[in-house]
């Protein structure tokens, strides 16, 4: 009887020699004899099997993997039998574990297998090369149904062992097939009685380890011998070149085609001596374009990603998964990412068409596993698998296993293609557009060129056109011609046209005057009426207008001392209207009101013709005024007078009797006289305007700004004109307010102008609007710099907001340099902060 620790011995030595053999499991070193599953955050999925894998077609979902139970290689409880198995993948699940959801058995292992879409199919077929030379055909529907005829088809044409099969990207109903003795076929999985073959057998014969169709042209294919590959023409059915390195004279086992660049490719030595990836593009066919080299050891296995040209995995017997961005022109290779698979060869690793994140690996050790680059993975625990495979049987000597620590896995150097964005925009201040993506190069054989543009995007054209006229109209000087223009535009909006009006009166001489014309009060057409009513001819108006301070002293001093020692005067004054009076060129030399009666009786008494004799009254209320006219009792004359109801006589007699007896006549005329063009009067003469605007009715605010217009002071003209706009917006729930804009045009305040046009713009932040009133405000405040000397302040509130809010609106636009000079106008600093943000 042997005993335990000879026995023990005795098959570690087996397992040694039997790794020494091709296809035999590798184990390690005597100190880690046993297979252990470790902890790695890459991992996701594991399989107890050595099998070959193929994934479902990326079409698939949910995401499958087949298994084929691997040719040549032994597990750890020395089965023999072989299957087609079908797992699901499901990372929503927190295991390592992935449930079989069919099984098929088999009577041969597979060296390879592949997972293709056929037209008729949902799920495709599972196409394996099996140890004998045949190829199994299976029904992946079939499978999943659990139907006992899942095989579909078995081909037999080859003589030596099948290790290389590989589906047409664009006719999936192509599949290549290559076995010992150069054999490769091409069938047609829809009529697989007849293959045919590229062309004449490569020689001299060899055996066959991989084929690869082009990723870009359907009707090329890639094979590779053991001292040379050769590229396929089937058009042609011949060989179109052969590539072989005379320099390094690399074994190239495999073969993977750019999935881009058509005459691309790379080819992987198994050999130890040169254990290196060539980079070869066809045209240039001499040499390879770049050598990548890191594994230590052979490479077993290469696989490019479809969706990512820079990415491109391999396995080798260093144990040792490495993924390279083949496109770099780094020297020797640059290594994105690197997997340790803890001592143990992979000998197939594959991408997932779907998921290209997650990757699969077939090991020597009897797992596949599945690795995803994004992380994600699930702790697993330590075990010993050849020990449980004996009933937990001691190993040779080996030590106790010392726990092992996790290993850091660095990510990705550069994010994947599929993950990347392809194209991006971006938008900055100043209206700027930053996009990037691929543009195509001009050589189709080369990868597209990573662009990018900075451009200028210009989504308000009318407002960068209008703002444009703006500046020029503000820069030139030509403040009239603007007017007239937005004016002449107005359309039949009426009130925008008397607005524009009114702006453009501004800029012109004696502009109250024009206010007075604009609505409706024109002095020739007055003249022309009068003229019809009376029969008598009147002047106009002087060319200067009316001045209100001498005409109201005049009308209140009439035939005193005070007014008989003023400035030459003419009709009413120098600036009022002429009426054709009889006043005398001068009055330096009328002393009084009694003498001015003296020339009036000196006057008449030259008049020739008989004269009616004055009677003088004695009796009733003459009587009494004439006793007060003849005693010089003016004052009793007058009351006499307003009592009887002879309010001229009065007027006539206080004038008479001094300014102050005039004074107070006036007020008790005033007090009788109600009626509405007594009021007029009664302000005029008392120089009140602020009566009439303020009490006026509303239907009358022409009239009430016409009086204004007329008299009123330079230094009470503004006030007025704001306070007859306040009632127009205020009162009768505003049905006037637009008109109260005239009135703030008239009075040059460019605050409340902008609050009225928010008050009653229905949408103020539309570019257009905006627009609308930064042409009033510039306009209005220029008008107001040319009368007042300054330009009105603007200290904050609506005006602010609304520069600011247009500054941002040009600034979007790509118009940065007129922006700043309305930033520089809108001084409340608060109200800019959401252009920085």
């Amino acid at each position: 009887m042997v005993e335990e620790g000879t026995r023990s011995e005795k098959m570690e030595d087996m397992y040694r020699r039997a790794s020494s053999c091709s296809g035999w499991i590798k184990l390690p070193s005597t100190h880690c004899a046993a297979s252990f599953s470790y902890n790695f955050k890459m991992r996701v999925k594991e399989i107890d099997r050595t099998a070959n894998v193929a994934w479902s077609p990326e079409s698939k979902y949910p995401i499958y993997v087949a298994t084929g139970t691997a040719a040549q290689q032994l597990d750890a409880t020395f089965s023999t039998s072989s299957a087609i198995e079908l797992y699901s993948l499901n990372l929503d699940e927190a295991t390592l574990d992935m449930p079989v959801v069919a099984s098929v058995t088999s009577d041969f292992r597979f060296h390879k297998i592949v997972w293709g879409k056929m037209k008729d199919s949902e799920s495709g077929c599972i196409i394996g090369g099996s140890e004998k030379g045949t190829i199994h055909i299976y029904s992946a529907d079939k499978m999943l149904a659990k139907s006992p005829d899942c095989l579909v088809a078995e081909l037999t044409r080859h003589v030596g062992a099948v290790k290389a099969l590989d589906l047409n990207p664009f006719q999936s109903n192509l599949l290549a097939s290559g076995a010992g003795d150069s054999e490769i076929y091409i069938w047609d999985l829809l009529k697989t009685d007849n293959p045919m073959t590229p062309g004449q057998k490569s020689q001299p014969p060899e055996e066959l380890a991989c084929v690869a169709w082009n990723r870009q042209v359907q009707h090329i294919l890639g094979s590779t011998f053991g001292s040379r590959s050769v590229v396929w023409d089937l058009r042609k059915n011949e060989p179109i070149i052969k590539i072989s390195d005379s320099m390094s004279r690399i074994k190239a086992k495999l073969l993977a085609w750019h999935p881009e660049v058509a005459t691309q490719l790379c080819l992987s030595s198994e050999d130890d001596h040169t254990p290196v990836i060539q980079v070869w593009d066809l045209r240039y066919a001499t040499s390879p374009l770049k050598v990548l080299e890191s594994h230590r050891k052979g490479v077993l296995s290469m696989a490019w990603c479809q969706r990512d040209p820079d990415l491109l995995l391999s396995c080798g017997k260093d144990s040792r998964i490495l993924c390279w961005n083949p496109n770099s022109n780094v020297p020797n290779g640059e290594v994105v990412y690197e997997l340790n698979t803890n001592n143990q060869w992979c000998f197939d690793i594959q991408w997932c068409p779907r998921n290209p994140s997650i990757m699969s690996s077939a090991s020597f050790d009897g797992h596949v596993t599945l690795y995803s680059l994004m992380g994600g993975g699930h702790p697993i625990q330590p075990s010993n698998k050849v020990a449980e495979s004996f009933g937990g049987a001691p190993i040779g000597t080996a030590p106790v296993q010392v726990p092992y620590e996790e290993e850091k896995v660095l990510p990705l150097q550069k994010p994947p293609k599929w993950i990347r964005k392809p194209v991006g925009a971006s938008f900055s201040f100043g209206g700027k557009l930053v996009t990037f993506g691929l543009e195509k190069s001009p050589n189709p054989q080369q990868p597209p060129a990573r662009v990018v543009r900075v451009s200028q995007v210009v989504t308000e054209t009318d407002l960068v056109i209008r703002s444009n006229a703006l500046e020029q109209a503000l820069s030139g000087g030509q403040f009239a011609e603007f007017c007239a223009m937005k004016a002449a535009n107005s359309g039949s909006d009426a009130l925008q046209e008397n607005i524009w009006n009114f702006m453009r009166v501004n800029f012109e001489n004696e502009p109250r005057m024009k206010f007075l014309q604009l609505l409706g009060y024109d002095q020739n057409e007055l003249a022309r009426k009068v003229v019809e009513y009376t029969g008598t001819e009147v002047a106009a108006s002087s060319s200067k207008g009316v001045d209100a301070q001498e005409l109201a002293q005049k009308m209140s001093l009439l035939n005193t001392g005070s007014i008989m020692k003023a400035d030459r005067l003419t009709a009413s004054g120098q600036a009022s209207p002429n009426v054709g009076s009889k006043t005398p060129e001068t009055l330096d030399n009328l002393p009084d009101g009694s003498s001015a009666f003296d020339e009036i009786a000196g006057s008449q008494s030259g008049l020739s013709g008989a004269q009616t004799p004055l009677v003088i009254p004695t009796d009733n209320a003459d009587g009494l005024m004439t006793q007060a006219l003849l005693t010089g009792n003016f004052e009793a004359a007058v009351e006499m007078c307003l009592s009887e109801d002879k309010m001229a006589e009065a007027i006539l007699l206080a004038i008479a009797g001094g300014p102050e007896l005039l004074i107070r006549t006036q007020k008790k005329y005033f007090q009788k006289n109600k009626s509405t063009l007594g009021r007029l009067i009664s302000s005029v003469v008392t120089h009140d305007w602020a009566h009439i605007v303020e009490y006026c009715d509303l239907d009358n605010w022409k009239e009430a700004l016409a009086v204004v217009l007329t008299y009123a002071l330079p230094e009470e003209f503004s006030a007025l004109c704001d306070t007859l706009a306040n009632r127009l917006e205020s009162e009768r729930d505003g049905e006037l307010s637009l008109n109260a804009s005239l009135c703030y045009v008239c009075s040059g305040n460019v605050e409340k102008l902008v609050q009225n046009w928010i008050k009653n713009t229905e949408d103020s932040t539309q570019p257009l609007a905006l627009q609308d009133l930064v042409e009033k405000v510039m306009v209005l405040r220029k008008a107001v710099e040319l009368s007042r000397g300054q330009a009105p302040a603007v200290s904050g509130g609506a005006l602010a907001d609304k520069l600011s809010q247009y500054a941002g609106l040009l600034a979007a636009q790509g118009s940065l340099s007129t922006a700043l000079t309305y930033l520089s106008n809108a001084s409340d600093v608060s109200s800019l902060s959401p252009l920085f943000k």
